[in-house]
């Protein structure tokens, strides 16, 4: 499995959790999974930074791409604290929820379409390899990290 397939397997998760998000029979469940949802989002961001895009930084014709997928994983986590330090109603958190969910599904979807093609012009195979590497390596690091954080 190379650094795209990893990408894109860590994308279906977190769909996948909106799905059950959705489904759920409770506020109290939505909130629990959106917990999961917030942890995965975080940790996939931190480890895509620190591996996918610093490679993607050091190519000339992709810096501009990795920074502008940088800057929409601000945005999605400001919004997930936002969500998280919510006091509202469900039908008012499920509006926030959603907005998280269009802007994750609009950088899926930039990067999977647009970065991935930009990126495997740039990187060989035996990079994309060991970013997927260094990348699942990395994970149970800021798992912890961001568990920390967000349950403070």
């Amino acid at each position: 499995m190379n650094i795209y397939d990893y990408l894109k397997w860590d994308h279906q998760y977190v769909s996948q959790l909106f799905k059950q998000l959705d489904k759920a029979p409770t506020f109290l469940r939505k909130q629990q999974i959106m917990t999961l949802i917030a942890e995965e989002l975080m940790v996939h961001a931190q480890t895509e930074e620190a591996t996918f895009y610093a490679a993607l930084c050091q190519c000339a014709h992709s810096e501009g791409q990795a920074l502008h997928g940088i800057k929409e994983h601000e945005e999605i986590k400001e919004k997930i604290f936002f969500i998280l330090k919510l006091q509202a109603r469900e039908d008012e958190w499920l509006k926030q929820v959603h907005e998280l969910k269009n802007l994750v599904e609009h950088h899926v979807h930039e990067e999977e379409n647009q970065v991935f093609k930009l990126a495997q012009k740039e990187l060989d195979e035996f990079t994309a390899y060991a970013l997927k590497e260094h990348m699942h390596y990395l994970k149970p690091k800021y798992k912890k990290e961001c568990q920390k954080l967000l349950h403070q």
